[in-house]
């Protein structure tokens, strides 16, 4: 399957032709790919080299490295929290601000209400119910409410039957639930219950331009409490910066 490389960037080799075997199907989640030695022995270069591939590899969610005597490289399963992780990686390297997070969320999430109202079953609609029942349990809980606040947005998702959608906002949840635990109180917690609710109704309705409207409204709430919220504070980092670099500018709007 594999030929030789050239030394020079030999690691590097190694990575390509395994992504390229894995992206056309020549390898298979699940598969064992061959041990170390073997692996060295096919590219001709030292096991050392080998061990850095596999590392790369591992580190981009394409296989999973089991120790022990059963062990061995392994094609992973294609997961969208590695997807959702890589956005959130992007996201902080680039020091995008807070503010703008909360722009960029309104405008996916909208689309994102009105694809799940267009496309859920009943399957889809009972789980967004079930989540809804999860935060209604814990709504006197501001920062496990928050949490449950942000599982009922990727749960939104899910039933949006998107991929893309479903990893983006799997990533908002990882960057905004510090967020949202710090602007949570009992009158916000009451309204957000409220919009979810009436966001599973909409759903269930299959009324795509209600829960496009319910969405932009519930956001947009958050986006204004979330720039006093900074506006407020001193120095806020993320992970460098002032209070300045986190509120966009009205102008920009």
């Amino acid at each position: 399957m594999f030929t030789p490389i050239h030394q020079a960037r030999a690691s590097g080799e190694i990575v390509s032709q395994i992504e390229r075997a894995i992206f056309a199907a020549e390898l298979s989640p699940g598969d064992r790919l061959q041990s170390e030695r073997e692996l060295a022995e096919q590219f001709g270069v030292s096991r050392i080299t080998v061990r850095d591939a596999l590392r790369v590899l591992e580190a981009r969610g394409l296989i999973r490295v089991k120790v022990g005597a059963t062990g061995g490289a392994f094609v992973a399963d294609a997961n969208t929290d590695r997807v959702a992780e890589s956005i959130s990686t992007m996201i902080r390297l680039k020091r995008m601000t807070l503010s703008e997070l909360a722009e960029a969320r309104t405008v996916v999430e909208a689309a994102t209400a009105a694809l799940a109202a267009q496309r859920a079953d009943a399957a889809a609609v009972s789980r967004l119910a079930q989540n809804v029942q999860q935060g209604r349990a814990v709504i006197r809980e501001s920062v496990t409410h928050a949490e449950a606040s942000m599982d009922f947005h990727v749960e939104l998702a899910r039933a949006a039957g998107n991929e893309v959608l479903y990893a983006t906002v799997a990533a908002y949840r990882e960057l905004l639930v510090p967020a949202l635990r710090d602007l949570r109180n009992p009158s916000t917690v009451t309204k957000t219950q409220k919009v979810h609710e009436e966001l599973v109704e909409a759903v269930r309705r299959h009324d795509a331009e209600g829960a496009r409207e319910l969405m932009v409204t519930h956001l947009e709430d958050f986006e204004k409490r979330l720039r006093k919220r900074l506006a407020e504070r001193e120095e806020e980092r993320l992970p460098t910066g002032n209070v300045h670099r986190l509120i966009r500018r009205e102008s920009r709007r």
